[in-house]
């Protein structure tokens, strides 16, 4: 078996032990709650206090036969509220009129509350929360784009039990919720944010004439319009002001054609944010709306809105009083509370002329509402030992209370009639069911989640071995051999066997047998490995530092250098253990980097001061003449190069934090220019839509003509073959589909909705196929040389002098040379390797700039610069430390640190934080319209918009093996070293494959180790604080963000790992085809 296979096979099983090990923490740690299997029947024994007036219902007498409810996604309270104050029109304020118009007019038979949501305020978690009643959890946020159907109890399933016909119109996720509930439905297709107007009008196609039909109960719209909206554009955008208008239609529309018996709910799923997402739990992003309408009288006078003041409820309190308005049983698994002043008024009762009856019709409700949350509290401790056992007590000893007290005062009703003195005990009898009902929320809040303590604790021991196996493979990879020793084959079996067994245990064990077994080969494996990696020493270095720095240790700077990084990597570890760290980590990242970038510097400085001081043979300092003060001299000095390079990349990285996206916690951060639409900036930012439209076109432009000019300058953009024809001419032409295709998007909304779908996506597609066929031209034919044959019969003479002898001399001289072939003349030889990665990442740049789109193309344009300038910096500090590059192990963990911190870096720097509100869901639909039949794709595209830093510096990380071996001009001119036209290059690694293969292993050992380190933070510091009040707002989106970035890192490695083979093996062939044939033989 060759060296690279074992190698690539050590790679393999790497990503698998991170891979288990990431997935048994996450089954531990992101669990759903225990769904408790039962359902509320319309029979039961606690409602005696039966009714003996108004329609038949069950548990309460029905209000009403109908209900239309309309929801307006992401539907903000603040939309729905009319501002008396504003002055300046916003597109988002006093767009629905009719809301306000009727509650003036109509009081007693409106209301508006603001309608809290609960966190993640992702659709589906918010649908489950208004059909259920319940919470949902941090983990269901994944089935917001694959919901499954939701098979605890819902107001849905009751109504359908009752004889009650559903039918709906909208979004087609009701349908993959409740498959065959709805009698009739009209779905439409949600995913494509960037549609604003096919689902709203597919249902306003079909909504009235189902209202004017008599064939329904309950009636369901789900536009979507005002969500796609923000999404594309932001709130502050005339294109909301349409839609809001367009809704305010619809509302007027529906109100009119009401009939007395209908009751009206128009309500937001959730809220959104200054630009225009949702997912977290940000005021703006849980600051709903919720107005109710009837024909007639909902609630009592005294309860009737007033003008500027309004309720605060929660979404889940719509559940319970949907259910009893409309006769049905609260859904046994409800959380909610009922809107009391909806319960308030009876008109079969007299409550408006006697306070008496509009208190106790609403204790009623609030009795049978406490009721069915006990039940639900009650099965859910049978299944569940979170719920903390003294607190049930005590609530079930308060319920039983106010049970006894409510049956006095029926008897005293009875025997006293109706007096204040009853009135002031109902009102606080009515305090105590609110009380009960609001204390099991929030007790259920807190303990929602069940943990796995079990497959949490296993996780983290499974990831701290797969880092020591880490550990031992880069200690692997510097060993003087150019062999995989046998004690590898032993580790790696029996880590598989723990490994292997760990999954067994965790995912189709569990708690039936013990987890010692587990417990214990994890220990016996730590212990071995931890051994074995002390002792571990292949030419006998005794300490891993000795591994880790040079073959040739020097005596001062290296010990900086090492124990530099080694907290940079200690710090990394323990800030994700800090909430602010975590928040603010995009400022900490760029700090560390800057350090960095100071501590190269001043390593080539010393190295440059210490060879001016003394030459090479000399031992003493070297006494010169005094030369008269020159400027120049200091100015092109190597040292004020370095000094220079060292604060352009200062710049480049303090340029880039223009780019990053805020999250809430950061209380004065501003959001970006570069982070809107281009079509967003309109009004007062109009005028910057034109500059920054050319300043992200220039710098995508410079991107492909800066990477083209390095190439050139190579040599390796001569000739024809497949990888030159690729840059010359397929990249620039994707560089320009790319500039058209945001041009196009620039425009205004009613002009880009009425281009054909093919004309929208036409651009971004050619680019898809431009970068698909450079990829797939570029693997095939790696190579970026040419070769020209010496012609050794040239006779080609000069225009002056005697050409007879001239002649002669050049028939004379040929003869001589025709006993010895002349060598070929090869352009881009000493470069072919760095030319590949090059050429692979100038194809995966327009890619990924295409996707985060023209705001984040100047980020990119940053990042490629630092990349290249710290290159240069580090291969001076190479040069500088070091006679012979070639021929010595490179400090690879002070460059994969940096390479570490670079990556987590510019994740934030181009628009993104770990957070879900900041995923940029749009990305899916660059190139494609309408709804996707597989959701593979957009996961895709998502993806890769998301972690675009990580793959993009993934391809590029090759170039730390590759670059010092070419010695570029900056670095060269840093150093005061002449660029030597004879070096053979990279092309020196083909010659010895043996060492090309284990430097790719040092560095791929070394990047997994650092991720591996980080991940190993974000899970210790999520299992510790899993009952910390921001565990699911910052630690654990941390953590599920960082294990998404180890996953990219691995599989960018393992990819990049075969490419650079394949540069190999098309270089080893392309030599072999050079050599003469009696060689060969």
């Amino acid at each position: 078996m060759g060296l690279f296979i074992k190698y690539f096979l050590l790679l393999i099983f790497l990503a698998f032990m991170y891979t288990c090990s990431l997935l048994i923490f996450a089954k531990g740690f992101l669990l759903k709650r225990v769904v408790v299997d039962q359902n509320s029947s319309c029979v039961v024994d606690f409602s005696r206090y039966t009714d003996d007036h108004g329609k038949q219902g069950c548990w309460m007498h029905s209000r009403f036969n109908k209900a239309i409810v309309v929801v307006i996604d992401a539907l903000r309270f603040d939309f729905m509220k009319y501002d008396h104050t504003l002055k300046k029109d916003i597109p988002y304020k006093n767009k629905l009129p009719i809301i306000r118009n009727l509650l003036n007019s109509k009081p007693a038979n409106s209301k508006l509350y603001k309608f809290m949501a609960d966190p993640p305020t992702t659709t589906f978690q918010r649908l489950k929360g208004l059909t259920t009643g319940s919470l949902p959890t941090f983990v269901d946020a994944g089935a917001n784009f694959a919901s499954s159907e939701i098979k605890e109890d819902n107001v849905i399933d009751q109504m359908v039990k009752q004889g009650k016909v559903v039918k709906f119109l909208g979004d087609d996720t009701w349908l993959s919720l409740f498959p065959g509930r709805f009698q009739k439905a009209y779905p439409f297709p949600s995913f494509n944010v960037k549609d604003l107007h096919t689902v709203d009008d597919g249902i306003l196609k079909h909504l009235f004439g189902q209202l004017n039909k008599k064939d329904w109960s309950v009636t369901i719209a789900h536009f979507l319009g005002v969500d796609h909206c923000g999404h594309r554009y932001g709130p502050d955008h005339p294109a909301m002001a349409e839609k809001l208008t367009q809704m305010n239609e619809v509302i007027s529309n529906i109100t009119s054609r009401m009939k007395d018996d209908t009751i009206l709910f128009v309500m937001g799923d959730h809220g959104m944010t200054i630009t225009g997402d949702h997912g977290g739990d940000s005021m703006d992003e849980l600051e709903a709306g919720l107005f109710i309408y009837s024909p007639v009288q909902i609630t009592s006078p005294s309860s009737a809105s007033q003008t500027d003041v309004f309720e605060t409820i929660s979404q889940t309190d719509f559940v319970p009083t949907l259910a009893l308005l409309m006769g049905v049983p609260i859904p046994f698994s409800n959380l909610g509370r009922i809107i009391t002043d909806l319960f308030n008024h009876c008109p079969w009762w007299g409550t408006s002329t006697s306070k008496l009856k509009q208190v106790f019709h609403a204790v009623k409700a609030l009795r049978l509402n406490a009721i069915q949350v006990s039940r639900y509290l009650k099965a859910y401790a049978q299944v569940s030992s979170d719920f903390p056992i003294n607190k049930y007590y005590e609530l079930d000893s308060m319920l039983d209370t106010a049970e006894h007290n409510l049956q006095a005062l029926v008897t005293a009703m009875v025997k006293s009639g109706d007096n204040e003195h009853m009135v002031r005990q109902l009102e606080e009898l009515e305090q105590v069911y609110n009380s009960y009902t609001s204390q099991v929320k929030a007790i259920c809040q807190g303990i929602w989640a069940k943990f796995d303590l079990m497959s949490i604790t296993i996780g983290i021991m499974s990831l701290f071995l797969t880092i020591l196996i880490n550990v031992y493979f880069v200690q692997l990879s510097f060993w003087k051999k150019f062999e995989v020793p046998s004690t590898v084959i032993v580790v790696v079996l029996f880590c598989m066997v723990y490994m292997v067994y760990a999954v067994f245990h965790c995912f189709f064990v569990g708690e039936i047998i013990s987890s010692f077994m587990v417990f214990l080969l994890g220990f016996v494996n730590i212990i071995v490995l931890s051994i074995i990696n002390i002792r571990f020493s292949p030419k006998r270095p005794k300490l891993i530092s000795d591994l880790m720095i040079n073959q040739k240790k020097e005596q001062h700077f290296p010990l900086i250098t090492f124990t530099y990084n080694a907290v940079v990597c200690l710090l990394c570890f323990l800030s994700f253990f800090s909430n602010s760290f975590v928040v603010y980590e995009d400022t900490i990242l760029l700090f560390l980097a800057q350090s960095l970038n100071t501590i190269y510097c001043i390593k080539v400085i010393s190295q440059i001061f210490k060879k001016h001081e003394t030459g090479p043979n000399d031992t003493k300092p070297k006494h010169k003449k005094q030369k008269p003060f020159d400027i120049m001299l200091i100015l092109t000095h190597p040292g004020m190069l370095t000094i220079a390079m060292t604060t352009v990349l200062c710049t480049c990285l303090r340029l880039s934090m223009n780019f990053k996206a805020c999250r809430e916690e950061q209380h004065t951060c501003e959001l970006s220019l570069f982070l809107r639409p281009l079509s967003g900036l309109v009004d007062d930012l109009e005028h910057l839509r034109n500059l920054r439209y050319f300043l992200s076109v220039g710098c995508l432009a410079l991107t492909v003509i800066l990477t083209r000019r390095l190439l050139f300058h190579f040599g390796n953009l001569n000739g024809m073959s497949g990888s030159v024809v690729c840059i010359r001419y397929l990249l620039p032409m994707s560089t320009c589909c790319c500039g058209l295709h945001w041009a196009l998007y620039a425009l205004p909304q009613k002009v880009l909705d009425s281009l054909p779908v093919w004309q929208q996506t036409f651009l971004p597609k050619s680019v898809y196929i431009l970068t698909g066929i450079s990829l797939v031209i570029v693997v095939v034919k790696p190579l970026t040389i040419h070769m020209i044959r010496q012609n050794k019969d040239n006779y080609s003479m000069p225009n002056s002098g005697n050409i007879i002898p001239q002649l002669y001399n050049r028939v004379k001289q040929n003869l001589h040379d025709s006993q010895e072939e002349q060598p070929p003349m090869v352009y881009g030889l000493a470069t072919v390797f760095s030319a590949a990665i090059i050429s692979l990442a100038a194809i995966v740049t327009i890619l990924l700039t295409m996707l985060l789109g023209d705001g984040v193309a100047p980020s990119i344009f940053l990042l490629t610069l630092t990349m290249y300038f710290f290159l240069e910096l580090y291969t001076a500090h190479l040069i500088s430390s070091t006679k012979e590059s070639h021929n010595v192990t490179w400090n690879l963990v002070g460059v994969v640190v940096y390479h570490t911190v670079l990556s987590s870096f510019y994740f934030y720097t181009t628009g993104h934080q770990a957070t879900v509100p900041t995923i940029r869901f749009e990305s899916a639909f660059i190139g494609f319209h309408g709804d996707f039949q597989n959701y593979a794709l957009p996961a895709i595209l998502i993806y890769l918009n998301t972690f675009a830093a990580q793959v993009l510096l993934g391809v590029l990380a090759p170039l730390w093996v590759f670059w010092p071996m070419i010695k570029g001009m900056i670095s060269s001119l840093m150093t005061n070293m002449e660029v030597d036209r004879t070096s053979k290059g990279d092309f020196a690694l083909c010659e010895d494959e043996e060492l090309l293969k284990k430097r790719m292993f040092q560095l791929y050992t070394s990047l997994t180790l650092l991720s591996g380190i980080k991940v190993l933070g974000a899970v210790c510091a999520a299992g510790l604080h899993r009952r910390h009040l921001m565990v699911w707002k910052i630690f654990a989106p941390r953590f599920v963000f960082e294990a998404v970035s180890c996953f990219t890192v691995l599989g960018v490695c393992l990819v990049m790992f075969l490419f650079v083979m394949r540069v190999n093996q098309s270089l080893t062939s392309w030599v072999k085809v050079l050599e003469p044939k009696e060689r060969r033989d």
